[in-house]
This record gives C-alpha cells, structure tokens and sequence, in this order.
C-alpha cells in the first residue's frame, strides 16, 4: 500500500510541476526580474533582412511591400530574399517588382531547404542583427525598430523574437497562440524564453556563421544555442508580425502542430548534452519543456491507473487531496495567465473551446512522445495553403 501512495504522490507532484509549478515559478521569477521597456537606440545598428522562399508566387509580392513598408533608416537596412530553386514565378515577379536604387537583393541558393537558404545568405550578409522573416509573415511598420531597441536594452540578449499570431484562423489555433505567447512572456520576465518563432526573429551576427544542415527548426535553434551560450533570448511585446497562412480545418491543424512539437523536441534533445554549460533557468526550463513531451502525457495516464487503484482501495481521502490540490494549483495558473496582457488585447475564448485546446495539446505532446524515435522530418515541408 505504501508504495502504491509513494508513486501516486510522487506522480502527482511530477504533474504538477510541468502544468503548473513551472509557469508558477517563472511568473514569481520575473516579479523581481522585469526590466524597463525597450527604447530607440540613439545609434540604429544595421540590419539584414533574410527570407526564404520557395514557389511563393502568391505572397512574395505582399511581402516585398510589407518590407517597403518597415520604418527603418535605409542606409542602415539590407533586405536579402533567398529563393531554393522556385519553380513558379516567384523569381520572375520579384525581378519585375524590385527597384534598382532599393537595398533589396534576390539570391538565388544552389540547394533547396530553408536551412540551406539561410545559410547561403549569412556569409553574404553585412547587418550586425539578423532578422529572418517567414514570406507569409507581414511585420508591424516599427518591428525593426522594437528588434533593435530589445538588442539595446541588455547586451547579454543576443536573441529577440517578434510577438506573433495568426491574422485568421481556427478559434482552436488562436487560443493555441494566446496561451503559447502568455507563456513565452512569462519566461522572458523571468530573464529567458525558450522559444522564438520563426514568423520574425532577429540574433546578433556573432551568434552563428551556419546553421548545422540537420536543423529542422531555425526558430528553436537559436534560441537553445544562445541560451545554452550564457545569453538571453526575449519575446518582444512591442514588435509584432501576423501570419498569413494558418490553419482552417482541424486536419490542417493537427498535423500542423504536430510537426512543430516534434520539431522543438528535436531541438530540445540536440542541446540535452550541455546541460552542465546553462544557467540554472535554463536548466530548468529544458528539463521542464522536455519533460512536458516526453513526460507528461503518459504521467497523466499513469495518474488515472494509480487513482484508480487507490479507490479500489477506499483510499478516497489520498486521491481527494491531490485532485484538489491539482485544482487548485489550475485555478491559480489560469488567474496568472489572464493577468498577462497580449498586445493585441484579443477577444477571451469560450469554455469549449479551452477545453478543447488542452485536449489536443495533451494529444499531441502523446503522439510527439510515442512517435519520436519513428518519425523524420526537414527543415521543408508542405506548407498550410491560403484561405
């Protein structure tokens, strides 16, 4: 009997900390961490704008002048679009649209694959900050801006992500993000986000020459490298970027997230090994991210099956308490969570709908687990069409 409460309990405190505890803390961290709000620089450093393209005929024009449009000194700004071999008219338009006297060049790179666009764009890069950009990205007139003024703040951020959502989509998708980015907010309080997305982010040129050709998630990438190199990666509230081209269906949906959960377990076991070189923070934060998928799920099932056992037993008062506390423990998360303002002050989500978005997040971090050591993917794949 006394084994069978030991597991219990000890499960129970397992889940806790990776549904709660973790958020809790970070939260309780950054009250006394949180720094001033970013502000110009006096000096604007120069800045490359990547994007990687791939047959994007349909965007690519949309995107050109959604970057016409940034509000940044042009003697200080480069934009480089790097096409992997387009077999539509992608190229054809951009040639047709760019203006001789624009920093605006087209690269056309010799192999296809984000990675190995990316790549081939760095060496040629001249800015201090890189920004990558996703085609399907349209970046708020002063991101550049906000970017840089995140870089001034603190010279140990060596990477800055933009706050981003989806412009239409699925209730599902949109609490996805809203959760998500309360999340990324919390942990860039607390000192460190693990996760930037690949919508619009920036690092510091010193942080890498090339991207390892086995990434699959730039996005994750860099954050891990920089976190895991002694430097901070923040989420910024100011700079902000919507996507275009998001889920419309739950069959998009799922496989869509799917892939990305598998992609930052992937980055999140590249850097397991240098555990010993992190801050204690980040430590922390991939243990418990990790932990969330390939732990989690299948604790939430072994939960139920102790419980179970235990009030065969009559052991009610034992399973009471810990549901209780669990309860509890949400209540708390949820009135946190609300408490962190998006930019955006989007509309709250209906009951069914967060009920739903928690089952399917639980769904996916399960299949992300068991399918792991089966499952291969690249940096490239097909993408969510247009609605």
């Amino acid at each position: 009997m006394w084994l069978l409460e030991f597991l219990f309990f000890a499960m129970t405190l397992v889940i806790c900390w990776l549904l709660f505890g973790y958020l809790l803390f970070v939260w309780f961290i950054g009250l006394f961490r949180r720094k001033g709000a970013p502000v110009f620089p006096t000096v604007w450093p120069t800045i490359s704008v990547l994007v990687p393209c791939f047959n994007e005929e349909d965007q690519i024009i949309a995107k050109l002048e959604d970057l016409r449009k940034l509000d940044y000194p042009r003697n200080s700004l480069e934009v480089l679009f790097t096409d992997g071999g387009s077999a539509d008219r992608t190229l054809e338009l951009l040639a047709a649209a760019i203006h001789p006297d624009e920093p605006i060049r087209v690269l056309k790179c010799p192999t296809a694959g984000k990675i190995q666009q990316l790549n081939h764009a760095l060496v040629q890069t001249k800015g201090e900050i890189i920004v990558n950009t996703d085609a399907d990205a349209r970046l708020a007139p002063d991101a550049l801006k906000w970017l840089a003024a995140e870089f001034a703040l603190s010279a140990d951020v060596w990477v800055a992500g933009a706050y981003c959502r989806p412009a239409q989509s699925l209730p599902i998708e949109d609490y996805y993000w809203s959760t998500q980015n309360r999340g990324r907010f919390l942990e860039s309080d607390a000192g460190c986000c693990s996760i930037v997305i690949a919508q619009c982010y920036a690092f510091r040129r010193a942080l890498l020459t090339a991207f390892p050709d086995n990434v699959v998630a730039d996005d994750i990438y860099v954050a891990f490298l920089a976190n895991t190199m002694g430097f901070r990666t923040v989420y910024s509230r100011h700079a902000s970027a919507l996507e275009t081209r998001a889920p419309h269906s739950y069959s998009e949906f799922l496989p869509h997230k799917f892939r990305k959960s598998n992609a930052f377990l992937r980055e999140s076991l590249r850097f397991i090994y240098r555990l010993p070189e992190m801050g204690h923070l980040c430590k922390l934060m991939m243990l418990t991210r990790t932990g969330q998928q390939l732990i989690l799920p299948s604790a939430l099932l072994f939960w139920v099956l102790l419980a179970g056992a235990l009030l065969t037993l009559f052991r009610w008062d034992i399973v009471g308490l810990a549901a209780v506390s669990m309860f509890v423990c949400f209540l708390i998360t949820s009135r946190i969570f609300a408490h962190v303002k998006l930019p955006d002050n989007p509309q709250p989500h209906s009951l069914l709908t967060m009920i739903a978005g928690y089952f399917l997040t639980m769904l996916i971090l399960l299949a992300t687990g068991l399918s792991y050591p089966f499952f291969q993917q690249r940096s490239s794949y097909a993408r969510i069409n247009m609605k």
